[in-house]
């Protein structure tokens, strides 16, 4: 700051005792504020980005099947996020709700429109270890019974909201060759799944230096029904995921039903 104030002004003696003065009432207004004051006023991690788009194409990437919105909105503490799917018709196909109680996820809710199909996980966290605890799972299919279920809460439980900032925590590990694990909650099948995300290649997208970062299931079993995801996340800055390949919350009407879709999500960040 004194440097800042030199290329302003002369600085004098006078003005040293005057810019002390103020840094001392600037730290004393931080110190002495509320404990809550000051938490409310920390940005939280999945704050950003408070509105984001996309566009979700088929295979080829030419074909639009739906559009992406997140939204993120705070009270003091607490954050809630939704990201919606919408049809080419305008019709919503599927909605996530995550809520998150600072930095920690509190509940993911699923509502997969499409099929009337809905569930949510909640979690329930060991006072003396905030990164243990309980996930408790519901899941109700139309004319069904609703199902529960309990599984243990791991470190690195994730949701879909969570795997961008993820990655961007992790950044050096990944970029220097090195597996990062995580547990991925699945409400429909009402438990955490193990993946493991890769480095596999350094390219360029839409004229940027960018990094692909491929997301495998750790079990060969589960790697069977789930084909791998990529993710195109810029090389240099805030490492934002730009594009993203895989299975995704909306389903694609089939001959037998609903099924499991795999697709383009190109993101639009402003």
């Amino acid at each position: 700051m004194r440097r800042q104030l030199k290329r302003l002004v002369p600085v004098s003696r006078g003005d040293n005792a005057l810019i002390a003065v103020f840094l001392a009432v600037f730290v004393w207004s931080i110190l002495s504020a509320p404990a809550g004051d000051l938490a409310e006023a920390l940005p939280l991690k999945y704050e950003v980005p408070a509105s984001l788009t996309g566009t979700i194409f088929d295979a080829t990437g030419t074909n639009v099947l739906f559009e992406f919105r997140r939204t993120a909105t705070r009270a003091g503490t607490n954050l809630t996020v939704r990201r919606e799917y919408t049809a080419p018709d305008g019709k919503l196909a599927g909605r996530e709700t995550v809520i998150y109680q600072g930095d920690q996820l509190l509940t993911y809710t699923l509502d997969e429109l499409q099929t009337g199909a809905n569930g949510s996980a909640k979690i329930l966290r060991e006072p003396s270890n905030p990164s243990s605890g309980k996930i408790q799972f519901n899941y109700l299919v139309p004319r069904g019974k609703l199902e529960t279920a309990t599984d243990s809460l791991r470190p690195d439980t994730l949701t879909s909201d969570m795997v961008g900032p993820f990655l961007a925590d992790h950044w050096s590990d990944l970029i220097n060759g090195r597996e990062v694990k995580c547990r991925y909650l699945v409400v429909p099948r009402m438990e955490t799944v193990g993946f493991t995300f890769t480095r596999t290649a350094e390219t360029s997208w839409r004229g940027k230096p960018v990094v692909v970062i491929r997301m495998a299931a750790s079990s060969w079993v589960v790697g069977l029904k789930v084909d791998p995801l990529f993710f195109t996340i810029e090389q240099n800055g805030q490492h934002r995921v730009l594009q993203y390949t895989g299975r995704i919350t909306p389903k694609i009407k089939a001959k037998t039903g609903w099924e499991d879709l795999d697709a383009v999500t190109v993101f639009d960040w402003k």
